[in-house]
């Protein structure tokens, strides 16, 4: 199952190490990912949207539920070498430098978006993913995010979503344009902003699962 369409884009922005991390490189993934006759896969920009949202989102998502959406619906042949888990592993590498650098260096987030012949960021792809994430646990991000007044937070991304863009029902089109315009400059820190608001529902979460279940004593009859 796709996150987007395909593009005409094939260059991806690198990771920001720079370095090629173990596994494939960003952009080696997103060839293998959307190569030739694969139109409807799911890229390396749309996987970072997925990412971001995951990292920043209120609840913690197992990837056993979210891994299988980038292959195609199928859980990976995880054999030594293998391309799959390669993939996988350079997926998870992407992860932890997302939750490591947004954790502790927010300001350094950038997120990994398409860049078009122009050398234009191409940011749609991102917010495609970034909106799955959200639909993962929609209800939770409804809590925390979507149904406050953190929602406008959310505007650089969703002017580039068909159905999330029915969430700003008010915002006039020449408003909607300039968002899009600036989003690639935007999304960086409404990310940061987001998981900001987000931990403390993180955390809660992590603590309900630690804390052991008291039981009702018996009473000796």
């Amino acid at each position: 199952m796709g996150l987007g369409e395909r593009t005409t884009q094939r260059r991806v922005n690198r990771g920001m190490s720079g370095e090629p991390e173990p596994g494939f490189t960003y952009d080696e993934l997103d060839e293998i990912l959307r190569g030739t006759g694969r139109g409807d896969a799911v890229g390396m920009s749309a996987i970072d949207g997925l990412i971001a949202a995951l990292v920043a989102a209120p609840c913690f998502v197992h990837p056993d539920e979210w891994v299988p959406l980038i292959l195609g619906g199928k859980r990976p042949w995880m054999r030594e070498g293998s391309v799959e888990q390669r993939a996988v592993r350079t997926i998870f590498n992407r992860y932890n430098e997302v939750s490591t650098t947004l954790g502790e260096r927010p300001h350094a987030y950038r997120p990994i978006f398409l860049v078009d012949e122009e050398g234009r960021s191409v940011v749609r792809d991102w917010a495609v993913g970034f909106m799955l994430g959200i639909g993962l646990r929609s209800e939770a991000w409804g809590a925390a995010i979507v149904l406050t007044e953190h929602r406008r937070l959310l505007t650089p991304i969703l002017v580039h979503h068909d159905l999330g863009a029915g969430l700003l029902p008010e915002m006039p089109a020449a408003e909607r344009d300039r968002h899009r315009a600036t989003a690639c400059h935007e999304i960086p820190q409404a990310v940061a902003a987001i998981r900001a608001i987000c931990n403390p529902y993180r955390a809660a979460e992590a603590q309900r699962e630690t804390t052991p279940r008291r039981h009702p004593q018996r009473t000796r009859r």
